[in-house]
């Protein structure tokens, strides 16, 4: 809410202040009394007008400012002070010439307000009105914001003095006489050229920066400085003293205890409803076919692509596996192309519910179906009667019917009836494979929150009354002992349209069950009890990161669109997080944007040492993506022991296509694999 007063303000300060330097820009000529009189009461008004806008927007800040200081630093560092300096000198030195000339209307008291002192102040704050609204919304400044601030300041007090100098000389010119007045088809021709030339300038800059916008078709992602190397303790080098991700694979020369197989094609599914998706699917499945195994098992999958021009590539979502089996096309492999194979190996040391989807255009081909259910399974695992599946996902069914996206838990878009008995424990394991953030509700029982993003919940107490928010990747497993009523699980941020989905669970499938809507929000950082960690808030960290979410508009890859950004730089102009192994690593990730932000590490787990200043008081809070909402601030700490180049992106696809993607790099660690349009490797 305040983001968007903040961003209204902006918008109406360019506009009263624009207005204002204009009117009080304009040259002196003989009026009237009356008309004078008017045109000052104008000017007052404007001005007035502009001042309750320069408020706000230092209210919106200093209220932005109490929750955290990475919202509103750039506001404070570099987009206030070229707007509330000048308003203030045109309070004190525009305002009483306004007011001279309003009280007494002449020739001589307009020239007066004419001089540099008044007009100057208005003009400038219009400029720091213009560049305030441009840093919010085109041009976004983050932390280190130093060489901005300077660059930007440094230009104000430029535009100040030149137009200082040239008000100068108008005024002076003023003072000498009254100037004769243009005809009008002189003025009218002077107005066409003026429009002429600005657009014609426009229309140059805007074909200047789509060209520069354009990727590279091919592009490397291995850091510009690389120095040391190894991988979990154990160094691996090669030629050079630097580490490829090549060396970093899974066991090559020792038996699996569990093979699959996953064949990527296309088909046609029909969804519960009746309508039918053109989806990829794996092995004709979707989802694709769940791949279950133990903890410490050495695991193969051979993947093969039988897609028609479409590349593939498969990453193990939640799984810590060695660099060269993460699966990313461009960074720790070359995608599979069509009718090729592709072998990934490792040895899974956690367990819980995770899954596993396409990394190449993930935006694309993981919502037409290529993603599955990758379950690990403790060495002793607890038993329950039910063990469900579920994946909120939206299909698109455009292709074959004159409709829209269709939401639905796998391909239930339509209420789905299962049975249980009453007393059996029942387990839901609940994922979110969507474009955007999902709040489930459960309905007729309460129910244990038991682990989250696979990893298990200390202590885990009773629910009820609360919402379930999975950001997008997430995963919750939700257990229930069946009472002897039915329960319903249903999706309810689009409740409207949620009524007739979701899941009623019964003795005998039958019964109905009006869904709650909780206003209250499942907290992860409070629930369950505290047990020990390896590190934690008091720890002595090696390294801190802050990364800052914005949304900007401009042009990206050619076209003009809303990117998204990390500390103000789009893919791949975002640095790399470079980390020595051993390192212990705290990030803060503070959203300032007008969308959630599920941000996904890959290769680590991370632990949630506070969110929005408040400390995790509850069980410890393990997660593999953390989902930032809108002006949340999260921190959490890594423990830097598995050597790689390692994606860090939003995992909502359209935000990592569009800019929000980084990577952690070790030392020492390069690709030889290249990225880009060019070369048949999309990581987004």
């Amino acid at each position: 809410m305040l983001l968007n007063a903040d961003m209204q303000a902006a918008g109406l300060n360019v506009l009263v202040w624009t207005a204002a330097a204009v009117c009080v820009g304009r040259w002196p000529v003989r009026q009237t009394a009356r008309r004078g009189r008017a045109r000052a009461v104008t000017l007052l008004t404007l001005l007035g007008l502009g001042t309750l806008l320069v408020l706000g927007r230092i209210t919106t800040v200093v209220l932005m400012g109490r929750e955290s200081m990475l919202f509103v630093i750039d506001r404070v560092a570099v987009a206030l002070p070229p707007l509330v300096l000048p308003a203030l000198a045109a309070l004190l030195c525009t305002v009483p010439r306004l007011l001279d000339w309003a009280r007494r209307p002449s020739l001589e008291t307009r020239t007066a307000a004419f001089s540099p002192t008044a007009v100057v102040p208005v003009q400038v704050a219009a400029v720091g009105a213009f560049l305030g609204l441009w840093t919010a919304l085109v041009t976004v400044v983050a932390p280190p914001l130093l060489r901005p601030a300077l660059l930007i300041h440094s230009a104000v007090v430029l535009l100040a003095a030149l137009a200082w100098f040239w008000q100068t000389r108008r005024w002076l010119a003023a003072r000498s006489g009254p100037r004769s007045r243009r005809s009008v088809p002189v003025r009218a021709l002077r107005a066409v050229a003026v429009v002429t030339a600005v657009a014609v300038a426009g229309t140059g800059l805007a074909t200047l920066a789509a060209a520069s916008s354009r990727l590279p078709a091919s592009m490397s992602m291995a850091p510009s400085d690389v120095t040391a190397g190894g991988h979990h303790g154990k160094s691996v080098a090669t030629a050079g003293g630097t580490t490829s991700v090549t060396a970093l694979t899974g066991p090559r020369d020792e038996r699996p205890d569990r093979r699959f197989t996953l064949v990527a094609k296309e088909k046609t599914v029909r969804l519960a409803s009746g309508r039918t998706v053109r989806a990829w699917a794996f092995n004709g499945q979707v989802p694709g076919p769940e791949l279950r195994m133990r903890q410490g098992e050495l695991v193969e999958v051979t993947v093969r692509n039988e897609l028609r021009g479409a590349n593939l590539a498969v990453h193990w979502h939640g799984v810590d596996v060695p660099n060269a089996e993460d699966g990313v096309p461009g960074v720790t492999q070359n995608a599979v192309r069509p009718g090729g194979t592709h072998v990934y190996r490792f040895r899974p040391q956690e367990s819980g519910t995770h899954w596993y989807h396409s990394h190449q255009q993930t935006s694309v081909q993981q919502m037409k179906g290529l993603f599955g259910a990758l379950i690990i399974d403790p060495p002793k695992p607890r038993p329950v009667d039910h063990d469900w599946f579920l994946a909120m996902h939206s299909w698109d069914t455009r292709d074959t019917q004159d409709a829209d996206t269709v939401p639905a838990l796998g391909l239930a878009d339509r209420l789905e009836r299962r049975r249980a008995a009453p007393g059996s424990l029942v387990r839901l394991r609940l994922l979110n494979s969507d474009r955007l953030t999902h709040e489930f509700s459960l309905t007729g029982t309460s129910f244990r929150v038991t682990a989250l993003d696979g990893n298990a919940v200390h202590g885990p107490t009773p629910v009820s009354g609360q919402k379930l928010a999975l950001g997008v990747g997430a995963r919750y497993d939700v257990e229930f002992v069946m009472p002897d009523r039915p329960v319903r699980l249903t999706e309810v941020r689009d409740f409207v349209g949620a009524r007739g989905r979701g899941l009623l669970i019964s003795a005998d499938g039958r019964g109905e069950v009006t869904p709650d809507i909780p206003s209250r929000e499942f907290d992860p950082t409070t629930y369950g009890t505290p047990a020990t960690t390896p590190f934690g808030p008091g720890s002595r960290f090696t390294r801190t990161q802050s990364m800052v979410f914005d949304n900007e508009i401009g042009f990206y890859d050619g076209t003009f669109q809303v990117t998204w950004t990390v500390n103000g730089k789009a893919f791949p102009d975002v640095p790399h997080l470079t980390v020595r192994e051993g390192d212990l690593v705290r990030l803060r990730f503070a959203n300032r944007s007008h969308f959630d932000h599920p941000m996904h590490l890959h290769g680590h787990h991370v632990l949630v040492l506070s969110r929005n200043g408040r400390p995790v008081t509850g069980s410890p809070v393990w997660l593999d993506t953390v989902n930032v909402r809108v002006g949340e601030v999260w921190e959490v700490a890594f423990r830097a022991d598995n050597p790689g180049i390692w994606m860090d992106h939003c995992h909502i696809g359209d935000h990592a296509v569009l800019g929000m993607m980084t990577h952690l790099s070790y030392e020492n660690v390069t690709t030889p694999y290249r990225v880009g349009r060019g070369t048949g490797n999309r990581t987004e």
